[in-house]
């Protein structure tokens, strides 16, 4: 077998897998008594969601204004953008999502694995027949380069004939701004402007793209102070020392950072005060 061949056989495996678990008639559609799905060649409910409440989250209150406004547009009907949130590691972008389960209770989300990006025509179909708005939620997205999966997904997002439903919007995570990691081009390339383009021709058909960042010193301490309430607990003597010495070791001042030294100081709290 050829490189040449390999491409095209194992695309072809993909379409054969559609084609035979793809059931007779109109194909899948998700209960309409659920607000969460997770898609596996079907919708399956998410049973205990994962919803985050807005106020919990802090330090990002451009992002989450400009997110809730494009959400609002969308469930209007009126022209909205599909949206990319990239940023470094644990600073809220898939928190922000599953804030919508609070903020819109009427919006319907399914989370679609990288792995089954090439299943998304098949989802889309089915989203067609249902009258609910829909987020297409992309979790942590990241290519090692312009691959199958990132072709099909930028053909689906915009460039295809096909038009998606009206009632879809996509909404991605990533720890990447342009979802590929970002090289120079190769010595003695004719034009490398063109893989420039196509490098970043993905994240561009994200109209809202959002960056989120690590904490200020004082945005960090606000943070695990807040988290520390929710715990039951007012902040003790030395748990600034204690929190910075938690983001320290970890190498950043995120919201999950803040949530976890925040965990540490309220359980070494409570385990002092048994009894």
């Amino acid at each position: 077998m050829t490189d040449t061949l390999q491409p095209l056989l194992v695309k072809l495996d993909r379409i054969a897998a559609l084609l035979v678990d793809r059931p007779a008639g109109p194909g899948p559609a998700p209960a309409p008594d659920r607000q969460a799905f997770v898609w596996e060649g079907r919708f399956a409910p998410v049973e205990r969601i994962a919803a985050v409440a807005p106020d919990a989250l802090i330090g990002m209150d451009r992002q989450k204004e400009a997110f809730y406004a494009n959400v609002r547009r969308f469930l209007a009907g009126t022209p909205a953008h599909d949206v990319l949130l990239w940023g470094d590691r644990g600073t809220g972008k898939s928190s922000l999502v599953r804030t919508v389960f609070h903020v819109f209770p009427d919006l319907a989300v399914v989370e679609v694995p990288e792995p089954r990006i090439p299943e998304l025509p098949l989802l889309l179909e089915a989203l067609d027949r249902d009258p609910r708005r829909w987020i297409v939620y992309l979790d942590d997205l990241s290519f090692s380069g312009p691959d199958d999966r990132y072709r099909e997904l930028k053909v689906l997002l915009e460039g295809g004939l096909r038009a998606r439903p009206a009632n879809t919007l996509a909404v991605a995570t990533s720890n990447r701004r342009h979802l590929v990691p970002e090289r120079f081009p190769n010595d003695g390339e004719i034009h490398p402007q063109e893989t420039v383009a196509e490098t970043v021709s993905l994240a561009d058909r994200f109209g809202l793209s959002l960056g989120f960042y690590p904490f200020a010193p004082a945005t960090f301490r606000e943070a695990v102070a807040r988290h520390l309430r929710g715990f039951g607990v007012e902040p003790p003597p030395g748990w600034e020392a204690e929190a910075e010495r938690w983001a320290l070791e970890r190498g950043i001042r995120s919201g999950r950072t803040a949530l976890q030294a925040a965990r540490e100081i309220a359980g070494a709290w409570f385990s002092g005060h048994d009894g």
